[in-house]
């Protein structure tokens, strides 16, 4: 009987001693899936004024889990480091200087080159049309540089996790513009409109525009300078009685392509 007993306590002692095991093991295991939940964001950035970008910088290394591993103020830098330093986020200022490649052709560039990293574009042109431009050809959030450092950190934190970010603001704003567009073309429509008298190539120019082109090519398709399409563009721009991108496409949704 007493040998029995014994045999019944170690029995139990046996299974405490695995469920402690258990128990260590599963710690581990929560131990590991949390570390791999808190690797950093790698975050690169590219703007053309060295305040901004340092600023930005500064800020966001001090966040928890952000890792700043590149800063750049050209795309061909930007390339050449994504290259060596990869990152999971790029923060893109949509408008750099006049001798760099537009907004749009950068973006699809790193699209292919760098699949992996997801773009969130800063800029100061945050109307809706250009918004819908930059998310159309790869984006995957947009944030306006009058918003506040917190809004831009919720934002990188949402389109590193793969999801995409809109302000409350901005979202509101795109379906208010298709809302009244299509108000618009079911009454009358301005007769300077209709009766803008474009060039056969500012005709070109516009459609391509419309049709997602980048000034660079539509240049290279004509053959002709950017310079030249600029002039174009901005002269069908005046004729149109339009003054931005956003103009220009509600346009289109209302009397069609020129």
């Amino acid at each position: 009987m007493i040998y029995r007993s014994l045999d019944i306590l170690n029995y139990g002692l046996n299974v405490v001693s695995v469920g402690y095991s258990c128990v260590l093991i599963a710690l581990c295991a929560v131990r590991r899936v949390g570390s791999i939940t808190m690797k950093p964001v790698r975050i690169a950035l590219l703007d053309d004024h060295a305040v901004v970008r340092h600023g930005l910088a500064n800020t966001l290394a001090a966040e928890a889990n952000f890792e700043v591993v590149g800063i750049y103020a050209r795309s061909r830098d930007l390339i050449a480091g994504l290259a060596t330093s990869p990152a999971d986020l790029l923060l893109l200022d949509f408008s750099l200087s006049p001798d760099e490649l537009d907004g749009v052709s950068l973006i699809r560039a790193l699209r292919v080159k760098f699949p992996l990293c997801h773009i969130l574009v800063l800029s100061t042109h945050h109307d809706p049309a250009t918004v819908s431009l930059v998310m159309r050809v790869g984006a995957r959030g947009f944030v306006g540089k009058g918003e506040d450092m917190a809004q831009l950190v919720k934002a990188i934190r949402k389109v590193a996790a793969g999801a995409v970010y809109l302000s409350t603001d901005m979202t509101y704003r795109l379906a208010e513009t298709v809302t009244n567009d299509t108000r618009q073309a079911e009454g009358d429509v301005p007769d300077a409109l209709v009766q803008a008298e474009l060039t056969s190539r500012e005709q070109e120019v516009i459609r391509c525009y419309l049709a997602g082109m980048t000034v660079s090519e539509i240049a290279e398709k004509f053959s002709r300078s950017i310079k030249t399409i600029s002039t174009q563009k901005t002269s069908a721009f005046r004729k149109l009685g339009v003054t931005s991108n956003n103009e220009l496409f509600k346009l289109n949704r209302i009397i069609g392509t020129p």
